[in-house]
C-alpha cells in the first residue's frame, strides 16, 4: 500500500524544495529518492523523502 503525497502547502518551504524530507523534515543531502510530483497554485513540485519507508513523525512544523 502507498501512502498519499503530502499536501504541499502543509510543508515548509526547505521541504517544498527538496532540502528537507517531505514526510519527517530531514534532510536530504545526496541520499533523497523521489516520492512523487504534485501540483501546487499551477507550480510542480518534486517531493523528495529520505528513505523508501520514511514515515510522518508528528507535525513538521518546528515549535516557536
Amino acid at each position: 500500500m502507498t501512502l498519499p503525497l503530502p499536501d504541499v502547502a502543509s510543508l515548509r518551504p526547505r521541504q517544498q524544495m527538496a532540502m528537507e524530507c517531505a514526510r519527517c523534515a530531514r534532510y536530504l543531502g545526496a541520499s533523497g529518492r523521489v516520492l512523487g510530483d504534485v501540483r501546487h497554485l499551477g507550480l510542480l513540485f518534486r517531493l523528495w523523502v529520505c528513505a523508501p519507508n520514511c514515515q510522518a513523525v508528528g507535525s513538521t512544523v518546528p515549535n516557536a
